[in-house]
C-alpha cells in the first residue's frame, strides 16, 4: 500500500542518505574537473610549444630556400613544407577550439557542483527544506550561477516552462546544432571574403 501524495516525506535516514549521495556526486565532479584541468593544461602547454616550433620551422625554411634561390627542386620542397606546416597549424587550431569546448564543459560542471552543494545544504536542515522561501532563493541562486546562454535557456525550459527534462535536452541539442551550423556558415563566408 502506498502513502497518499500529501503524506510523502523523507525520514531522517533517507535525508542523510540523500545528502551523502549529493556529496559523493559533488566530490566526483570536482575530482573529475581537477584531473581534467591538469590534463588540459598539459595539452595546452604542448600545443603552445608546437605552435612556436612550427613558426620557427617556417621562418628557418624561408631562409634556407632564399639561400637556394630559384632552383625548381628547392621551390617544390618549399611548397611542400609550406603546405604541411599550414595543415599542421590548422589542426592545432581545431585542437584549440576543442579546448574551448572543454572550458565550457568545465564551467557547466562547476555550476552543477555548486547547485548540488546548495541542494545538500537545504536538504540537510529540516526547517530550510520545508521553507518555500528557501527553495525560491536557492532556485534564484542557481539561475544567477548560469553564465552561458545554453544554461540560461535550459533553466527557462525546465523551471519557467515546465518542459520535461528529456524534451528540454532535445530542444537544447537542436538549438546548439543550429547555432554551430550558423557559426560555420559565417566562418565560410568570412573565408570567402578574404580572397
Amino acid at each position: 500500500m502506498t502513502a497518499p501524495a500529501g503524506d510523502y516525506a523523507l525520514g531522517a535516514k533517507e535525508v542523510q542518505e540523500t545528502i551523502l549521495i549529493l556529496n559523493l556526486s559533488i566530490a566526483q565532479i570536482d575530482l573529475s574537473l581537477s584531473e581534467g584541468d591538469n590534463s588540459v593544461n598539459a595539452l595546452i602547454d604542448s600545443f603552445t610549444f608546437m605552435s612556436q616550433h612550427i613558426e620557427a620551422i617556417q621562418t628557418s625554411s624561408e631562409g634556407i630556400f632564399e639561400l637556394l634561390g630559384e632552383d625548381e627542386a628547392a621551390q617544390n620542397y618549399k611548397a611542400l613544407l609550406s603546405t604541411q606546416t599550414s595543415e599542421l597549424a590548422a589542426k592545432m587550431q581545431q585542437a584549440i577550439i576543442a579546448f574551448q569546448f572543454y572550458d565550457k564543459l568545465s564551467q557547466r560542471l562547476t555550476h552543477v557542483s555548486h547547485g548540488l552543494s546548495g541542494l545538500a545544504e537545504i536538504v540537510s536542515h529540516e526547517m530550510r527544506v520545508k521553507s518555500p522561501e528557501e527553495w525560491e532563493a536557492f532556485k534564484q541562486s542557481v539561475r544567477k550561477g548560469t553564465s552561458m546562454r545554453e544554461e540560461e535557456e535550459l533553466f527557462e525550459l525546465i523551471f519557467d516552462q515546465n518542459v520535461p527534462v528529456e524534451e528540454a535536452i532535445d530542444i537544447m541539442c537542436q538549438r546548439m546544432r543550429s547555432r554551430m551550423a550558423e557559426d560555420e556558415k559565417v566562418d565560410d563566408e568570412d573565408e570567402i571574403e578574404l580572397f
